[in-house]
């Protein structure tokens, strides 16, 4: 049994036969099993995510961010007008994020609110969104397993994408920051790379790619990975100019009505390295140029080919001689270097995959080395296919850079069931060869949790988890966090507030209180003062609340967080108040009903 295009070997069972073919499924019948299976998965979803649902708490500080900044558009706030006034105020704080994400949210809220209210809406929508991303990987990681293994290993993709730790949790319920959409996007990409129909696969994968970088341009790196695999696939075979030339121009189109649509007007030109601006557009609206032009002209030889592609390449590459180049070597250089230094020096996931401690770099290589595993053996068996050299391209890529940055694994995780879908098809084709039930039924069971990395996570976890450091401490920044909690700081007159960094994003979205600022890099200077003031004598601390207009103080908990503002200053203004040695220019408010601690600023 074929998929379309793709050429499949028999396999060896040892002289045992080949086992009957089954009829392949109907379209529908097919989509109806991927709908059941997606179902299922959700439903796990929402029952481990049940109580958090039920609060309404959002696990994530950008999730925090993300329903504030759909509940302040859908409040009036301006399509372009992007700035965040609940910190900082009263100017705001930068916050570069599109509303390309913000749309599904809202299609939800707006309808339902006056029906079950605003709170009961935005966590349906908050639950709902993410699953619908989800929906969209699965079908897309569904498909490029039965185009490229074979027809039945599609489930096997669709069970091991929901057991991809780090992707699982980028497309679960009330998880609603973009990194499930790009995933989602980057995936797609994918299946229209190896897809056997060439042109409707090059505009899904030109639009994904468009669509990823005009909500981020995180995944850049791997959606040009994606190009260059659809470019090298055309210089090997003539046939594949349907697919890139479509690409090319679907990317283009997309590309161009992202900047238009989605980037505010006056950054949509300029060279920001974080967003969709000129920096990146202008070399990818030049590379797409003349890839179309290339694919254009009549057939030539392979040299000829080879020729045009790099001379589009260089083309591109001309761009990179200015602002973009600069992005390149150092996508941060907009911080402040204050902020550099107190806090993006510290950001687990800007740090290389290499220096985390031990049980995070295994447990976050081992489906990427197991995925890139199967893909090896699909080449061994298919040879160097085009569809198997793309995802062995995306794959090792992934793995190389998540190594650099270990933000980068997320993606790398995704990219990788594909080859971990084709190891347990194949593997499960000759355990079902066997006559023992026993082999069958336990080979199967240890062959999904090979094909999984449940087997060496599961042993990781064993041999190297660790309980947290502080388990009263952890529990009690949990209990902080929750809504009620922070409603509770409603009983004080409306200010803006000092609290931590990581704190404030669900303090601004569950209180009436603004904040200084959140973990979001384009506020650099915010962000330093903030630090600065928690690690500061009284002078300092004072200084950087009258610049700012704070006139709260909020602590609660054991924050990691703290630990950096304790060690770095045993003194300072945090280490202080969390010992109980409040300065007198600090007030103590009295507060029922949460464990927050809060200070008003003395005059």
């Amino acid at each position: 049994m074929h998929a379309r295009g793709v050429r499949h070997e028999p396999i060896d069972f040892a002289g045992q036969g080949r086992p009957p073919a089954l009829p392949p499924a109907s379209p529908w019948r097919r989509r109806l099993a991927l709908g059941l299976v997606w179902a299922l998965v959700s439903l796990w979803l929402v029952w481990r995510r049940r109580d958090a649902i039920a609060m309404g708490a959002l696990p994530d500080t950008d999730d925090n961010l993300r329903l504030l900044q759909v509940r302040q558009w859908l409040a009036g706030q301006g399509w372009f007008d992007l700035r965040q006034y609940r910190l900082d105020p009263p100017l705001g704080a930068d916050i570069h994020w599109s509303r390309l994400v913000d749309l599904p949210l809202a299609a939800i809220i707006r309808p339902l609110t006056p029906l079950v209210g605003q709170g009961t809406a935005e966590t349906f929508a908050a639950t709902v969104v993410p699953l619908l991303a989800l929906l969209v990987a699965m079908a897309a990681v569904a498909a490029i397993a039965r185009r490229a293994v074979a027809p039945g290993a599609w489930l096997w993709a669709v069970l091991i994408l929901p057991l991809a730790g780090p992707v699982t949790a980028m497309l679960s319920p009330l998880r609603i920051d973009h990194h499930g959409w790009q995933i989602a996007a980057l995936l797609v990409m994918l299946a229209g790379l190896v897809t056997p129909r060439r042109a409707a696969g090059g505009a899904a994968a030109g639009l994904a790619i468009a669509a990823s970088l005009a909500i981020g341009v995180e995944l850049l790196p791997f959606l040009a990975l994606g190009v260059l695999a659809a470019a090298l696939g055309w210089v090997a075979d003539p046939r594949e100019r349907v697919r890139l030339g479509a690409l090319a121009a679907s990317l283009a189109i997309g590309i161009v009505v992202g900047l238009l649509a989605f980037i505010p007007p006056p950054a949509r030109f300029g060279f920001g390295c974080d967003a969709l601006t000129l920096a990146w557009a202008a070399p990818i609206l030049v590379g797409c140029t003349g890839l179309a032009i290339a694919t254009m002209l009549p057939p030539a030889g392979r040299t000829a080919r080879a020729a045009a592609l790099l001379t589009v390449g260089l083309l591109a590459g001309l761009t990179l001689l200015g602002p973009t180049g600069a992005c390149l070597v150092d996508p941060y250089r907009a911080v402040d270097p204050r902020a550099r230094r107190l806090w993006l020096a510290i950001v687990t996931e800007a740090q290389p995959l290499f220096r985390q401690p031990t049980e995070t770099l295994l447990a976050a290589l081992v489906l990427p080395l197991t995925g890139l595993a199967g893909t090896m053996l699909m080449l061994r068996r298919q040879g160097p296919t085009r569809v198997w050299l793309t995802l062995l391209a995306l794959s090792a890529g992934g793995i190389v850079l998540m190594l650099l940055q270990t933000r980068a694994g997320v993606a790398a995780q995704a990219l990788a069931v594909p080859g971990a879908a084709a190891l347990g098809w194949l593997g499960h084709r000759r355990i079902a060869a066997s006559a023992s039930p026993v082999v069958r039924v336990l080979g199967t069971v240890a062959l999904f949790l090979l094909a999984t990395g449940l087997a060496i996570r599961l042993a990781v976890g064993i041999g190297f988890a660790r309980p947290p450091a502080d388990p009263a401490g952890a529990k009690a920044t949990a209990a902080c966090m929750r809504p009620d909690a922070l409603a509770a700081l409603d009983a004080v007159p409306a200010a803006t507030v000092l609290a931590p960094l990581d704190m404030t994003p669900a303090l601004v979205l569950h209180s009436h209180h603004d904040g200084i600022a959140g973990p979001y890099h384009r506020n650099g200077a915010a962000i330093a003062d903030l630090m600065t003031a928690w690690a500061g004598d009284d002078m300092t601390a004072r200084s950087i609340l009258g610049r700012h207009h704070a006139t709260l103080v909020a602590i609660c908990g054991a924050p990691a967080e703290g630990n950096v503002y304790a060690r770095r200053a045993p003194d300072g203004l945090y280490a202080r108040l969390r010992r109980g040695d409040a300065p007198r220019w600090l007030r103590p408010v009295p507060l029922a009903g949460t464990p927050w601690m809060v200070w008003h600023v003395a005059d």
